[in-house]
């Protein structure tokens, strides 16, 4: 992929601004406004388009955790369906690691930890939050189903910690 170069005219007071927040993240301002605009191209203006809402963790952790725990399978059915007929209708046929590409940068998009961890012949799925048990029950069984819907192997699933929850998946070709 080429790059080109852009010339932008932004106000004083947010060029200070960033200046400082490259600063402070040890990246040149230009590295930095590159990051913010391939940040928003590649996730905010996609989730936009879709009619996506972004809700506080106080606020996601409160409607998580007010879910009965009967209702989990359902819940995570009906998103895991939604989800993968959104990256259908996005790119076509879903593959493995178009899912896996669409679960880091919405995760990484919303400052939620979601780590890929290459083993000998699958990945682990490691996500750590602070929400609660529910989100992590609920999170873990919508991408172990989008990644059956794929036709991959889901061998483990951990849900049982109020911070976190694990997914291995074998890795098919």
């Amino acid at each position: 992929m080429g790059k080109e170069q852009l010339n932008l005219r932004i106000a004083s007071s947010d060029l200070a601004l960033l200046t400082e927040i490259a600063n402070d993240m040890n990246l040149s301002v230009g590295t930095l406004g590159s990051k913010v605009i391939t940040d928003f191209v590649q996730f905010y203006y996609y989730k936009i388009q879709r009619g996506d809402i972004t809700l506080s963790k106080p606020i996601l952790k409160k409607l998580f955790e007010a879910i009965d725990p009967s209702k989990t399978d359902e819940i995570a059915e009906y998103v895991s369906q939604y989800v993968f007929s959104e990256i259908k209708a996005q790119v076509g046929t879903v593959t493995y690691k178009i899912l896996v590409e669409h679960f880091l940068k919405w995760n990484k998009g919303n400052h939620l930890l979601f780590n890929k961890l290459p083993q000998k012949d699958s990945d682990l799925f490691i996500s750590k939050h602070n929400i609660c048990k529910t989100w992590s029950e609920i999170q873990c069984k919508i991408y172990s189903k989008c990644f059956e819907l794929a036709g991959q192997t889901v061998l483990e699933m951990d849900y049982d910690s109020d911070n976190s929850y694990s997914i291995e998946v074998v890795r098919h070709a």
